[in-house]
């Protein structure tokens, strides 16, 4: 499966900085919260899921800085579509 480009929010640019990971945006420092969160609750969300709680605050961290918003329904989605399977 060819991975395509995540539709971004309009500050992921800005989040693409010297101190992030080579070529994965971070949250802010005000955001780290928000994305803990959003993994924690998703975590429930996807029961058996082959996704560790570090993938999951990876992805929350991804997902968060990308600015794509804080919607748990809408990270859910997100995540299911990296990985259909599940």
């Amino acid at each position: 499966m060819a991975k395509t480009e995540p539709h971004r929010g309009p500050l992921a640019d800005a989040k693409r900085g010297p101190t992030a990971e080579p070529g994965h945006p971070q949250p802010a420092a005000a955001e780290v919260e928000s994305a803990r969160l959003l993994a924690n609750q998703a975590r429930d969300r996807l029961p058996g899921s082959a996704y560790s709680d570090d993938d999951l605050r990876s992805l929350a961290d991804e997902y968060i800085a990308l600015d794509l918003g804080e919607d748990l329904g809408a990270f859910v989605e997100w995540v299911r579509r990296r990985r259909p399977s599940l």
